[in-house]
């Protein structure tokens, strides 16, 4: 196997059909993040007799009555939130299948473009959704044997028994999940690129595996060394530009707080959107390795 020409051709891939970025970034997921909040507590000089002073808890407001006023508005917060969650988690799997479907229709000169992918997700949503939920549900089920014995046996208080079985049950986790790591790209692709199903895609993965393990292995240790230098690249990158961004960012708070904070939100809005579209480039680039591989493999 060529291994060096997959690797071009999937950079040209990538740079050339710049749509298959945007597949790239849904299929990876979208996350969003949950401002904390900073919650100071009371010194020793408001505490008496280890209670709080009744004057500085009369400041705080009364939150006895919160849920019976505004259950309404908490509960279609919850039922937004989840709807949300439900749709990004649908776009996922989408563009995971879209992905796969423009990647294999461009080796094969085939019609490609966004929509012919999207078309193609959508037939394949059940494929796709069905692996990831046959994986996670392995994954539940090893720690599930992991931990709920384990706090058995501590309930029962056999310590060297629960250290002893928790040592080897992880440690035949750790194999089990690497080897899913290792095959879950080729079961999904034989599930959605093979026609297989699911099922049949399960119970081929192994064969597929053993069959091919030289190759898969080969081009799993070459993903990794591709992630590893565009991470220390995006490190480089970011210190060096960072530390400019923030002497920048320094000197105009020195000038204006009101401009630093525009300062701060427009690089902060354009690191996002950098973010998202090298996370796209990337997610990209290694689909289509894999997706190249498997169908190398898949004519032998």
């Amino acid at each position: 196997m060529d291994y060096l020409g997959i690797v071009k051709k999937a950079f040209q891939i990538t740079i050339k059909h710049r749509y298959l970025w945007i597949f790239g970034i849904l299929a990876g997921g979208i996350s969003g993040g949950i401002r904390g909040l900073n919650i100071s507590l009371p010194n020793n000089s408001t505490l008496n007799g280890d209670k709080f002073d009744q004057t500085l808890m009369n400041k705080f407001p009364d939150f006895s009555n919160f849920w019976t006023n505004y259950w309404g508005i908490i509960l279609g917060i919850i039922v937004v939130l989840i709807f949300l969650g439900l749709i990004m988690v649908i776009i996922s799997i989408v563009a995971q299948g879209a992905l796969l479907g423009s990647i294999e229709a461009i080796e094969k000169k085939q019609t490609n473009n966004f929509w012919n992918g999207v078309g193609f997700g959508f037939r394949k949503f059940w494929s796709v959704l069905g692996v990831g939920l046959i994986f996670s549900l392995i994954v539940i089920l090893s720690l599930a044997m992991l931990i709920v014995p384990i706090i058995l046996f501590v309930m029962a208080k056999i310590w060297v028994l629960a250290i002893i079985y928790g040592l080897l049950i992880c440690l035949v986790d750790l194999v089990l999940w690497i080897f899913m790591g290792i095959i879950s790209p080729f079961t999904l692709r034989l599930a959605v690129l093979g026609n297989l199903g699911v099922w049949g895609a399960i119970r081929n993965s192994w064969p597929f595996f053993i069959k091919n393990w030289k190759e898969i292995v080969v081009i799993l240790l070459i993903t990794w060394a591709i992630g590893l230098a565009i991470g220390i690249g995006f490190i480089m990158i970011f210190l060096l530009v960072g530390g400019l961004l923030f002497g920048i960012g320094f000197a105009i708070y020195l000038v204006s707080m009101t401009a630093l904070y525009f300062y701060a939100g427009i690089f902060g809005l354009a690191f996002l959107v950098f973010i998202l579209i090298l996370g796209g480039i990337v997610n990209t680039f290694i689909s289509s390795i894999y997706t190249l591989v498997y169908l190398e493999l898949y004519r032998k």
